[in-house]
């Protein structure tokens, strides 16, 4: 997981470092609805990327949702 988005995890929403880990799911990192919502627009405002609610919860692991955001700000 890149150190931008551990950041924001655990900077901006409070998620417990220890619990984010490449493999860890959405759930088991922490993250509710709300989280789910925030990270969308933290995205959108930090970064200029569009990722809805329900890309980041169609993701997996926190890995793939590392892969998500990169794609999308490097335009893929």
């Amino acid at each position: 997981m890149t150190g931008d988005l551990h950041r924001i995890l655990t900077d901006d929403l409070k998620l417990p470092a220890d619990q984010l880990t490449d493999d860890a799911s959405l759930d088991h990192a922490g993250f509710d609805s709300l989280a789910v919502v925030e990270l969308s627009v933290l995205l959108t405002d930090r970064y200029g990327i569009d990722i809805s609610d329900s890309d980041i919860k169609e993701t997996a692991t926190l890995g793939q949702l590392d892969l998500l955001i990169t794609s999308k700000r490097n335009g893929r």
